[in-house]
């Protein structure tokens, strides 16, 4: 059985649909560019099988594409030349001597996408073999499906929308291409219409179940994840396991003495803090750079002060902070996050705390410590006046020396050309504070990727740093703080590498009331730099994130400053704003009635999502009722129209389309007069064979001059009015 045009291009647009989600995963992890050749690339084979374009024209178009792609991808703009058009050639030769002697990893990255074109080329033939022939695709429905779940429980690409995407077109192709199986199999035939009939109400069934799967709050997993326990099983570590075994996990890891290597997304919450202003929550610092990562030298053990606090949260201070968080922490963790400026901490047991100088690190002086942990800091966050910063000097760093030099310590071997760049970053800037701003900002303006994957780890001879800095410009907050601490000590500016939390996502609990929530995502690191006259002072120099020092701009800073905080502050300032702008919706749509309604059920998407769904189920019972209201409008556009033949023969057919709906349908073989007659013995009168004589005059007699056309529209008005019932 030979499946209608109509009904072919549909399943072919949901076989492309469902064909691109094997190709979002792969260019998200694998960072494949230029991901649009491919989606054109299917686009054009299931085209040319829908066409029957034959084979003879199509695989020459299909291999000029081809061509056509590599080509603009590896050479850009200029890529229609004799010289490229020669290194292509060469290219895939070479590649082709690689296969034949068993090189395969030594693949050139141009064979590899020509590859990759071919296998896309063959999957789209085995989908017009599976749609129009076996007319099932459950097997390629279910590897998509496996793909999906694959991915998104070994890699960091979150699937729950493409199953979700998947499992309607999929379901949708399979009720569609069941019925043309089944009537190939019978010997029988479906029309367009019959199916349309099949399609509508599947289409609007799984339209619903979608509907009501992102509607309905998620559930958390009731099993583990058995990632770390397969990692265990097959002897690859667990989820200690550090950059040079592979992935590692993000979060809190006190050992630093390797850095480097990707990291994989965890997003267990780490702790949850009721705070008014935006805080980075600082862990330990370190000093001690070793050209693989970090150690702490000196300091363990010597606390800067310690106190104990009981039953004090919840009840009144008698000197009220200048400013607090109400912390909630839910790992686990050997020392306590805390903000910039912290002055106490108050428990709600008898916790004695310390926390010591050099390391800065806070913790609880108690052999039992509970989970989750409440406590309260109390802090003063720093103001930094600019013009104060633009007068550090750097002789003025002379007094302090003795104390500041374990955080000039750089390793022998660090190679010169990094504090030649460092040196070279600082020379035209006077003071202390704008040395260190201008080795911050660089990172920003010199081609550096922020990435969490295909970080490198540094061989034996290789600087952590200098491998950075001049050979991959790739990595993530480690390799940007850590370069930017040597750079500072190579220019003779004492800094430390910081290590703790990133602020969190901003949210309202059930009483509105504003807190951060902190997951392992947002493990960080930065720098501070000792600046004469103020200490410790927070630098950021990780691109895309904001650092949380607060200056005072009490001179008149120059057009270049302005515009570099401009760049700095403007994510940040657009987060606040997008921020605002939804406290403010939530804010308007509160109240009343509405209090009552969950928050995830007033966002936009649900919004919308509602308003689809009631519009399918209007268009659904307009669908269904449609024999008894049809009719009346069918009446009511005839009345606009003049009489006369054509409109006469439109107006048979529609009630000839009516009769059928409510059941009274024709048989095969049957003439329209016997037909007529039969309508006639359910009606009691001849109004249907009257109508019927004088159609079949003027369609066959070519009687159609000289007739009572108002009668006969009477007649047919009587006749489809009451079919309505």
């Amino acid at each position: 059985m030979q499946i209608q045009k109509p009904v072919l291009v549909f399943l072919y647009i949901l076989a492309f649909f469902l064909t691109i989600e094997w190709l979002r995963p792969i260019a998200e992890l694998t960072e494949t560019g230029h991901i649009s050749h491919f989606y054109g690339f299917v686009a054009l084979c299931m085209l040319f099988a829908l066409l029957r374009i034959p084979v003879w024209i199509g695989a020459p178009v299909k291999i000029v594409y081809i061509f056509l792609s590599v080509q603009s991808v590896f050479y850009g703009g200029d890529f229609l030349t004799t010289e490229n058009f020669g290194k292509t050639a060469e290219d895939l030769a070479g590649s082709l001597k690689l296969i034949w002697s068993g090189e395969w990893m030594e693949l050139s990255y141009l064979f590899r996408t020509v590859l990759f074109f071919i296998l896309l080329w063959m999957i789209t033939y085995l989908l017009r073999f599976w749609m129009e022939y076996r007319k099932s695709i459950f097997l390629f429905f279910g590897m998509t499906v496996l793909f999906l779940a694959v991915v998104d429980t070994f890699t960091d690409f979150d699937a729950s929308y493409a199953v979700l995407r998947v499992m309607v077109i999929g379901l949708f192709l399979l009720g569609i291409l069941f019925p043309l199986r089944f009537a190939g199999k019978t010997k029988t035939e479906f029309s367009v219409r019959q199916l349309l009939a099949i399609m509508l109400p599947l289409g609007l069934a799984l339209a619903a179940a979608a509907l009501f799967a992102l509607l309905v709050p998620v559930k958390e997993p009731a099993w583990p994840d058995p990632v770390p326990f397969i990692r265990s099983a097959a002897g690859l570590g667990g989820e200690g396991e550090g950059a040079a075994g592979g992935v590692s996990k993000v979060g809190y890891d006190p050992d630093d003495t390797q850095l480097g290597g990707p990291f994989r997304q965890d997003d267990t919450l780490v702790l949850e803090a009721y705070t008014d202003s935006r805080q980075y929550w600082v862990m330990e610092t370190k000093d001690t750079y070793t050209t693989k990562g970090w150690v702490q030298s000196s300091g363990s053990g010597y606390p800067e002060f310690t106190g104990e606090y009981s039953s004090l949260i919840g009840s009144q201070v008698l000197e009220p902070p200048n400013q607090r968080a109400d912390i909630e922490l839910y790992e686990p963790l050997p020392i306590l996050p805390h903000p910039y400026g912290f002055n106490k901490i108050q428990t709600a047991e008898m916790m004695p705390y310390r926390q010591e100088v050099n390391t800065q690190q806070l913790s609880l002086m108690t052999a039992e410590v509970p989970s989750p942990l409440t406590y309260r800091t109390e802090f003063e966050e720093p103001v930094f006046s600019l013009k104060a910063l633009r007068d550090t000097r750097m002789e003025d760093l002379q007094a302090d020396m003795l104390e500041l030099r374990p955080y000039l310590q750089l390793p022998a071997e660090l190679p010169a050309r990094v504090s030649d760049l460092a040196a070279e970053l600082t020379k035209d800037a006077p003071s202390v504070y704008q040395k260190a701003q201008a080795i911050e900002r660089y990172f920003g303006r010199s081609g550096f990727v922020y990435s969490r994957d295909n970080v490198a780890v540094p061989k034996e001879d290789d600087d952590y740093v200098d491998q950075f800095l001049f050979e991959t410009k790739r990595g993530y907050c480690d390799n940007f703080s850590t370069s930017m601490v040597v750079m500072l000590r190579s220019a003779g500016i004492p800094a430390r590498w910081v290590k703790g939390y990133a602020p969190g996502e901003l949210k309202r609990d059930e009483d509105r009331k504003r807190y951060y929530s902190v997951t392992n995502n947002q493990a960080h690191s930065w720098v501070e730099a000792y600046m004469p006259g103020y200490g410790w002072m927070p630098f950021e120099p990780t691109i895309g994130f904001n650092g949380v020092s607060t200056i005072t701009y009490d001179i008149e800073a120059a057009e270049d400053d302005r515009q570099q905080e401009e760049e700095l502050k403007r994510p940040e300032l657009d987060k606040k704003k997008e921020e605002a702008q939804t406290a403010k919706r939530k804010k308007s749509a509160a109240g009343g009635l509405l209090d009552l309604v969950p928050d995830w059920m007033k966002s936009g998407v649900t919004l919308a999502s509602a308003g689809a769904g009631i519009a399918a189920a209007v268009s659904l019972g307009l669908w269904f009722t449609r024999k008894k209201w049809l009719p009346r409008l069918h009446v009511r556009r005839a009345r606009k129209q003049s009489g006369g033949w054509r409109q006469f023969e439109k107006e048979y057919s529609l009630l000839l389309r009516q009769l059928e709906r409510i059941g009274i349908t024709r048989p095969p073989g049957v003439t329209l007069a016997a037909y007529a007659g039969e309508v006639d013995r359910l009606r009691g009168d001849t109004a249907m064979s009257e109508l019927t004589r004088t159609y079949e005059q003027g369609l066959y007699g070519n009687e159609k001059q000289d007739l009572n056309w108002p009668q006969l529209r009477e007649m047919w008005e009587d006749l489809i009015i009451n079919t309505c019932g």
